[in-house]
């Protein structure tokens, strides 16, 4: 919600008394034009005819074409960019997919007006395809590994690539070592393997390529170097930070494993640029920021290991205590198959000789351990028959290495008004400083359409006597992805629904299919919130139905709870801002999500708790 709008609800408030005296006197009313339809931006101030706000001047990307979007003063004039007609909503508002040649590209707009046709440009940098590259030698410096540091450990692999001239010889050398031949696996890219052997010691250097032809050739050198070490000497404790937790990724770019809290430390197996790779067992790794641990050599870590585990019943949860002798990293995983959930203590082995159940447990059927491996201890949670796990949370006991795991029973419910007292956050998506890319045709900011949607949510939800919780308190409030998650856990929210509203990465076509909104989750215990929400949707939201997904989202991964992410609308189309700046439309899309909530939690109500 912008200023403007603030301002007309602050207007709207001073005059209602006196509004509500006329209303008294029986006197025929029409409601302030504000509330029939305030948008959320405000009125179309431009001093130019066309206002392009994406792509931005000197935007770079790669594809064969991009979509533009923006407005214009006069919506019934022809429009048209680099000679094709474009389609302008009533409003003025445009969306096109245009397409693009590699290098310095140009957008050209006219606007045929009464006075003349309008001009105005936007300049965009189109990134190359690989060419082919000619019959003189030449190799492709873009191409030559590794393209940032790297430390290796016996086992591991250096791969040698190159691109260049088709049907030549290349090799490459590490440092000062010998030449090695690379093989053509493709037309004009070239590689090899190269292993590390269990005594390779290597300093760090970068590789040397040569491609030759006849007496002619070309050489490059990589940019990022290569080390290799055969005794592990390096050890990653996770620093003290603002969310508690810090994410062990699959790989450098993404992907997650664990989320180890502060204090957990780790063997360094290796480096690949500003990302390590850390050794949560013996047949696991995984990757972590050089900028969230402490690095420190010596000895290896003691094996650590479990003691007591614990039960305390609780009139909403059931706490599991378990004992170590240090804090382990661990990953959790909800198994309706096991009828529980499963939680891996990594480097963690099995000395627990007592589990000490709650004689008023009723939730808990059995907690079990194996040693799955030499350093990894699983510690199975079975349920009692009919019983289901709402969400979990883990956490170690202040500075200490008792690590207490939270199941969550399913809510109590009311059967007449299942969302009587439910406590709902709900998320409006984004933050002022992400304003760039996150704009309509006509300049609405997602930020605030997800605001507005996020407030007609908690009004709706306050009909059925829930309490909403919100996370961005104000519109201008910043407020981090794990800041959100942590606030839902800390005011113990039943539910965690993140409102979003959808566009499309640059270079994709928006009109290569129906475009409207979909519904993510990522854990099971959130999947029978997801699918309810979907079936909110399609009853009362006029858009194409894009599905229920499973994402790798940062926000659905909240696992106290269930926790869906939701897009809405594809703000960049100008009918569905206009959608979105129509408090109707948004009055569908709250109906919608409080369907879905109502429906899960009455379904919540029929289960034993």
């Amino acid at each position: 919600m912008t200023r403007h709008a603030f301002a007309v609800l602050a207007l709207l408030a001073a005059t209602a008394p006196a509004h509500a005296q006329r209303r008294a006197r029986g006197e025929r009313l029409e409601p302030p034009p504000e509330t029939r339809a305030a948008p959320l931006y405000p009125p179309r101030v431009a001093t130019e005819p066309v206002t392009f706000v994406w792509p931005p001047e000197g935007n770079a990307f790669s594809g064969e074409g991009t979509f533009l979007l923006g407005s214009v003063s006069a919506a019934t004039a022809p429009f048209r960019i680099n000679g094709t007609s474009v389609s302008v909503h009533r409003d003025g508002g445009f969306l096109a997919y245009l397409p693009v040649s590699p290098g310095t590209f140009t957008f050209r707009a006219e606007l045929d007006l009464a006075g003349g046709t309008a001009v105005a440009e936007r300049v965009v940098l189109v990134g190359a395809m690989a060419a082919p590259l000619g019959e003189s030698p030449v190799l492709d410096e873009a191409s030559l590994t590794p393209r940032a540091d790297l430390e290796l450990r016996p086992g591991d692999w250096l791969v040698l690539r190159a691109r260049g001239t088709p049907g030549k010889a290349v090799r490459a050398r590490h440092g000062r070592g010998e030449w090695l031949d690379l093989r053509e696996v493709a037309p004009g890219v070239y590689e090899r393997s190269l292993a590390v052997g269990a005594a390779d010691e290597w300093p760090p250097e970068s590789v040397t390529y040569e491609l030759k032809d006849g007496w002619s050739k070309a050489k490059g050198v990589s940019p990022g170097r290569a080390s290799a070490a055969s005794r592990q000497v390096w050890w990653a404790s996770v620093r003290p930070n603002a969310n508690g937790f810090i994410a062990v990724k699959t790989n450098p770019g993404n992907g997650f494993l664990a989320y180890p809290p502060p204090g957990v430390r780790m063997a360094v197996t290796g480096r690949d640029g500003g990302m390590l790779r850390v050794q949560l067992h013996a047949g696991l790794t995984g990757w972590v920021d050089a900028k969230d641990v402490e690095l420190s050599s010596g000895a290896a870590a003691p094996r650590l290991t479990s003691d007591t585990v614990s039960l305390t019943a609780l009139s909403s949860t059931t706490v599991v205590r378990v004992s170590l002798t240090g804090r382990a990293a661990f990953a959790g995983t909800v198994d309706d198959d096991l009828g529980g959930m499963t939680l891996r203590l990594f480097g963690v082995s099995g000395h627990t000789n007592w589990v000490i159940y709650d004689s008023k447990e009723d939730f808990v059927d059995e907690v079990r351990w194996t040693q799955e491996a030499t350093d990894v201890l699983a510690l199975r949670v079975l349920l009692k028959p009919g019983r289901t796990l709402w969400g979990w949370n883990a956490a170690y006991d202040g500075a200490g290495s008792s690590l207490r795991l939270e199941l969550r029973r399913p809510p109590k419910t009311d059967r007449s008004n299942p969302l009587a007292g439910a406590r709902v956050m709900i998320d409006p998506g984004h933050n002022p400083s992400e304003t760039v890319g996150r704009r309509g045709p006509l300049g609405t900011r997602e930020m605030d359409a997800n605001y507005a949607l996020a407030l007609a949510v908690e009004e709706r939800l306050r009909r059925d006597g829930a309490v909403p919780l919100r996370t961005r308190q104000t519109p201008l409030d910043e407020v981090g992805l794990a800041e959100r998650s942590r606030m839902a856990v800390e005011r113990g929210a039943d539910a965690f629904v993140s409102l979003h509203n959808n566009a499309v990465p640059d270079g994709t076509n928006p009109f290569s299919k129906p475009r409207g909104y979909s519904v993510f989750y990522y854990h099971p215990q959130s999947l029978a919130l997801a699918r309810n929400l979907l079936k909110g949707f399609q009853v009362r939201v006029p858009l194409a139905d894009e599905g229920l997904q499973w994402g790798n989202l940062s926000v659905a991964r909240l696992t106290a709870m269930p926790a869906v992410l939701i897009e809405c609308a594809h703000f960049i189309f100008p009918e569905q801002e206009a959608l979105l700046n129509d408090p109707k439309f948004r009055a569908k899309v709250a109906d919608a999500v409080v369907d879905g909530l109502r429906e899960t939690f009455r379904e919540a109500g029929r289960r034993p708790r």
